[in-house]
Parts: C-alpha cells; structure tokens; sequence
C-alpha cells in the first residue's frame, strides 16, 4: 500500500509541476484540478494536501503571488472588484489577501469604469435614451462594478 501511495504521490506531484509551469494557480484551484484528472486521490484522504503543501515548499505554488498576478491581468482587462472577487474566491480561501489586493480608493475603481466606459462606447456622458442607458449600466454591472461606481462612472 505504501508503494502505491508513493506513485499516487509522484504522479500527482508531476500534474502539479506541469500545471503550475503553464501559469499560476490557486491551492483550491490546483486541488480541484488534480482530483479532476488523478480520481484515484479521493481514494486516499489527505495526499492532495500533501502534493500541494510540497509545492508550497518549494515555492512553485504560492497563493499571494497568484492573486497578485489575477488581479493585475484583470485590471489590465478593465473588470471590477466584484468580479476579481468572486473568480479569486474560487481558486483560494485567502479571503484576507484578497481584499488586500482589492484594496483600491474608490477613486481608482471609479476611474478603471470609465475607461471601460470610454473603451466601449466611446465616451463617459450619459446618454439621453433611457434604454442606452439601461444598457451601458449592465455593461458595466457585468464587468464587476458596483452600482454606485456605475452610476458615479457617468458624472
């Protein structure tokens, strides 16, 4: 049985290599994916842990270097922290980096909508037709920005 935990062991700890080599992920994201393509690691309670905890030792998994790297990525693409949130929530349980690394000044959030505003449309001034507007406030909505950066992202 311990030979066979040792190999279970190696072969999860190279899908670990391989997926953390294409791009950064999460430790809740990364368990998820090694249970996804190695099922026989639900067999054995805990060696997940294990794989992902020697990640971490040898500093190829690090969740504060993955939400640092997400967040910046999506702010280049314009989303809001809403968004960002939910997608980091999901990848890790480090809810304390996660609002440290969405810790911007509403100014800055503010600024990030109209840009996207600006991008989209063209420009930030509110229009006349109600359903223009209407439309343009989803857009934004859908981008993870909250209401009232959305209503502030047209004054």
């Amino acid at each position: 049985m311990k030979l066979q935990t040792n190999t279970l062991f190696k072969t999860a700890l190279n899908r670990a290599q391989y997926l953390l080599a294409m791009r950064e992920h999460g430790a809740k994201e990364l368990k998820i994916k090694l249970l996804q393509k190695i099922p026989e690691l639900a067999e054995t309670p805990g060696l997940v842990d294990e794989v992902i905890d020697y990640c971490r030792q040898q500093s190829w998994q690090n969740d504060a270097r993955y939400i640092e790297s997400y967040v910046r990525m999506a702010l280049e693409k314009g989303q809001g922290a809403l968004k960002i949130r939910q997608a980091l929530l999901q990848a890790t349980d480090d809810t304390a980096q996660v609002d440290a690394a969405l810790a911007l000044d509403e100014a800055d959030w503010l600024e990030i909508a109209r840009s996207v505003l600006t991008k989209k449309y063209g420009d930030i001034r509110q229009p006349v037709d109600r359903k223009e507007h209407a439309r343009r406030l989803r857009f934004l909505q859908s981008r993870g920005f909250n209401a009232a950066q959305c209503y502030k992202a047209f004054k």
